[in-house]
């Protein structure tokens, strides 16, 4: 009996220190637990977090890209631009040098034909000529006048060479001074067959004669014989008499050298 009394108590001591420290245990592992369920749960936060980054960071490669490839697209466009532009720029020099060549020659071209027209243009009745000198001048500006663009020089010639060509074509009455072998200045109405012939006569039909083409302009030769006939023909010519034909001389005609 003494034995089973000091026995027991040793036993319930030993439970209740076994009881605590299973308590204790259990506890710990509450607590264990409750950190891991933490733990799980931020790890299922955290791996949501990086889904939701995930595709907005695809999201966000997949529109870069695009903008990459379109900016490739570009810059091959802009690429082949320069190269166009760049032979459109050969081009464009080609031309102008070209242009520029034909331009020279033209002008070239205009300065020889200058003194050939001078020669002409010394023949044309004293009116005719200051109606013409402006396109003349165009062709050959004065001293210290720049040249004028081809443009105008050639508008000047066709303009000259077309006013020549109609007057060589017709008959033209023009009132006209000049001095005759007596070196008496006097006005006269001279009918111009062209660059062929012409005839003058006074005004008091009392001095008359005709001219001729020569190198050196028109020389005038005196026929007071010639007066009435050459009248008659100025009187047609200002619609002041029948046509019919006209009795005059016929010079021949001298060569002009060009």
């Amino acid at each position: 009996m003494i034995k089973t009394r000091s026995i027991l108590p040793n036993l319930l001591a030993l439970f209740i220190s076994a009881g605590s420290l299973l308590h204790a245990e259990v506890k710990e592992t509450h607590k264990i637990i409750g950190e891991w369920v933490s733990t799980e749960r931020l790890i299922s936060e955290e791996e949501s977090d990086w889904d939701v980054e995930k595709s907005t960071l695809l999201d966000l490669e997949q529109a870069l890209n695009a903008e990459i490839g379109e900016l490739n697209s570009k810059l091959q466009e802009t690429a082949e631009e320069a190269v166009g532009a760049a032979k459109q720029r050969e081009d464009l020099l080609a031309r102008k040098d070209a242009a520029q060549q034909a331009t020279s020659s033209l002008h070239r071209g205009l300065d020889r034909a200058v003194p050939k027209l001078d020669r002409v243009f010394s023949l044309l009745p004293t009116p005719i000529a200051d109606r013409l000198a402006p396109y003349r001048k165009k062709l050959v500006p004065g001293k210290g006048m720049p040249m004028p663009p081809l443009r105008e020089r050639v508008d000047a010639m066709v303009s000259l060479l077309q006013s020549i060509q109609n007057f060589h074509r017709s008959v033209t009455l023009e009132r006209q001074e000049f001095t005759l072998d007596d070196n008496q200045s006097r006005e006269f109405q001279v009918m111009y067959f062209g660059l062929g012939s012409a005839y003058f006569v006074n005004e008091s039909g009392t001095v008359a004669g005709y001219g001729q083409p020569k190198n050196s302009g028109w020389v005038w030769t005196r026929s007071d014989g010639l007066a009435r006939e050459i009248s008659t023909g100025v009187d047609m010519l200002n619609n002041q008499a029948m046509p019919r034909f006209l009795k005059l001389p016929m010079p021949a005609p001298g060569r002009i050298d060009q």
